[in-house]
């Protein structure tokens, strides 16, 4: 099979020949020792090199205007507003935390204007990595869901808990107007050509539990959310969450969205790689569970194929699963524990 169709087959609950790697490449130091190359933005030729190098299967390039991923060079420390009109400073890569936002009040809301879909550059990462990719990776577009637009980026947690009883009308018309951008996005991206499925960004948990309750969540936020991951699968496309934390009080409601895929299924978070695989068989793809914050930082290259092997022997019965860390490849990983994983998902995740 082709990377592509690894992925995609296994996405979508088939058996294909091994089972397929995909992850977030957030290292430049993996960049500066594979590739020599340092960069100072995403870069998505570069990123396409770097995934195929490492034998991986996708690569994740978000739709620009993906909040917290700079779209132009900042110096560290530096502040800095992107079109949405939140305020940054540097201070990671690629994706930044927000320090100020836009919307405070239903006032602010009113004087605001959403950029547009249609901006010339919206695509212009996507484009450059469909164009560099010729040995067939699957390509994951890349978007943010609602709630974390609205309690990370439009709004703060802060001012959005107390608008949930303030101004309820409010939190449904900002979830609405961003739906609606990112289904628009969305259809250009298809239009385009070269992408092979979507990938919701959505966090909804801490490590101990929700980060609102599951009555608020079902209220406000999944309604919308399933509107977008209905819409994005009316465009042909399958759709992946990716949705940190410990999240079990509302994993029923996130699976009838309609979802193919769940990532990461992060095991410091206590997500059960084996009761998610047996609880949605037949209609979810989990992805990940290879502990990216303890055995793939302090631990030794033996212990992280062991821990891969414990995540094939678990999920990769029957196929529909997908090896990943629970969350991404980052700097604070030793180049050797990198190797180890990829080499363990390639020799243990052969299919019979």
């Amino acid at each position: 099979m082709t990377r592509r169709e690894r992925f995609i087959t296994a996405l979508t609950g088939g058996t294909p020949d091994r089972v397929p790697i995909g992850d977030y490449l957030f290292s430049r130091k993996l960049l500066k020792r594979e590739l020599n190359h340092v960069p100072h933005l995403y870069e998505a030729d570069v990123q396409v090199q770097l995934a195929t190098k490492l034998g991986l299967d996708c690569l994740w390039i978000p739709i620009n205007g993906f909040c917290g991923t700079e779209e132009e060079v900042h110096a560290e420390g530096e502040h800095y507003q992107d079109e949405w009109g939140v305020t940054y400073v540097k201070n990671g890569w690629p994706i930044m935390a927000q320090i100020d936002v836009p919307i405070k009040s239903r006032a602010d809301w009113k004087r605001y204007t959403m950029p547009s879909p249609n901006a010339a550059d919206r695509l212009r990462m996507l484009a450059t990595g469909t164009n560099a990719n010729t040995d067939n990776l699957a390509i994951l577009a890349g978007v943010l869901g609602p709630f974390t637009m609205l309690y990370w980026y439009l709004m703060d947690l802060e001012t959005l808990s107390l608008t949930l009883y303030d101004d309820p009308a409010l939190v449904h018309e900002m979830t609405g107007a961003f739906v609606q951008w990112a289904l628009a996005s969305a259809a250009r991206a298809v239009d385009q050509g070269g992408v092979d499925a979507f990938s919701i960004s959505d966090d909804w948990g801490g490590t101990r539990a929700l980060l609102m309750s599951p009555a608020h969540l079902r209220e406000f936020f999944i309604p919308p959310f399933q509107k977008l991951v209905q819409g994005l699968k009316r465009l042909g496309k399958p759709v992946i969450m990716h949705n940190d934390g410990q999240i079990w009080d509302v994993l029923d409601d996130l699976v009838d969205t309609g979802i193919n895929g769940f990532h990461p299924v992060e095991r410091a978070a206590g997500m059960d790689l084996a009761k998610v695989k047996q609880r949605y068989a037949g209609r979810l793809c989990p992805i990940g569970n290879v502990d990216n914050k303890k055995t793939m930082t302090n631990s030794t290259p033996a212990e992280v194929e062991a821990e891969v092997k414990e995540c094939l022997a678990i999920a990769k019965a029957g196929g529909g699963y997908i090896l990943s860390t629970d969350h991404s490849i980052h700097d604070g990983m030793p180049y050797e524990n990198v190797m180890a994983y990829l080499a363990a998902g390639r020799k243990y995740g052969d299919y019979p």
